[in-house]
């Protein structure tokens, strides 16, 4: 029988080199087969100032959750989901501990990441051996957390389901809770951190706040509730409004960056 290491191959791998506020950072798009025969693709980012990290950080865009990453004219990667709010704000959660990975789905979904698919334990194994290829390459990462936002929570609630002793923490964003439910996958018991951040005033029919506060309380899962914010437009389930915590990505994202640091929310308010 073979390994599940003997079963990945590594497929393309290319380093982009940019600098944003965050500072200079370095990206790959990596690539392995998965059990079935497709690939499973995504987008390493890390510091250059990083060399040993500690910390893997997932991160699952929302709707539809396929992001296609690859080169543009000028050497940049790029995604069709570049203003979701996690592909667009990955940057401020690197550090020198501290390095990302921007899942895309299964090469043979293109349009959507199915729902079930997403819940199911096919997902969460295809994940977990191209995390497998990482840490093959990073051996100083010790701890793999996940960070979903939107329809993305269904996923971190499937990893949650199917392979809870890989993740140190898992965060979920704007969440469609009542979604991953209705696929099978729920939010507890478990003994795994989990972590929610949502908007106060969230628009979205799928995810309004009050859904946020009646998971954390049944689960006793850590809420931070975001307020303001600024530029908000387009469809109310989109990615720059409340939902998608338009002008409040940066204050967002740093404090996930140090929850993943320390294991501690330093306050349950960010306004």
């Amino acid at each position: 029988m073979r390994t599940a290491l003997s079963i990945l191959t590594l497929v393309f791998m290319t380093i982009n080199s940019n600098a944003n506020a965050t500072g200079s950072f370095t990206e790959e798009i990596i690539s392995i087969k998965t059990r079935n025969g497709n690939e499973q693709s995504g987008v390493l980012s890390r510091s250059h100032e990083t060399t040993n990290p500690k910390k893997l950080v997932l991160l699952v865009s929302g709707n539809p959750s396929v992001t296609r990453p690859r080169f543009d004219e000028n050497g940049k990667i790029t995604t069709r989901q570049n203003g979701n709010f996690l592909v667009r704000s990955r940057h401020y959660l690197l550090s020198p501990q501290v390095i990302t990975l921007l899942l895309d789905c299964r090469s043979d979904f293109d349009s959507a990441c199915p729902d079930d698919y997403q819940a199911s334990a096919e997902r969460a194994q295809d994940i977990e051996d191209l995390v497998a290829e990482i840490r093959r390459r990073f051996t100083s990462v010790s701890e793999v957390w996940a960070v979903s936002t939107s329809r993305g929570t269904i996923t971190t609630a499937g990893l949650l389901k199917h392979k809870e002793t890989s993740y140190t923490g898992i965060i979920h964003t704007a969440g469609t809770y009542g979604i991953a439910i209705s696929q099978g996958v729920d939010f507890g018991p478990y003994k795994t951190p989990q972590f929610i951040f949502h908007h106060k005033h969230d628009p979205c029919r799928y995810t309004f706040h009050r859904d946020a506060a009646r998971l954390s309380e049944k689960w006793g899962i850590s809420l931070v509730t975001v307020s303001g914010g600024s530029g908000f437009k387009g469809d109310a389930c989109q990615a720059f409004t409340q939902h998608g915590f338009a002008g409040r990505e940066e204050k967002v994202s740093l404090a996930i960056r140090n929850l993943v640091e320390t294991g501690v929310i330093e306050k349950n308010e960010i306004d």
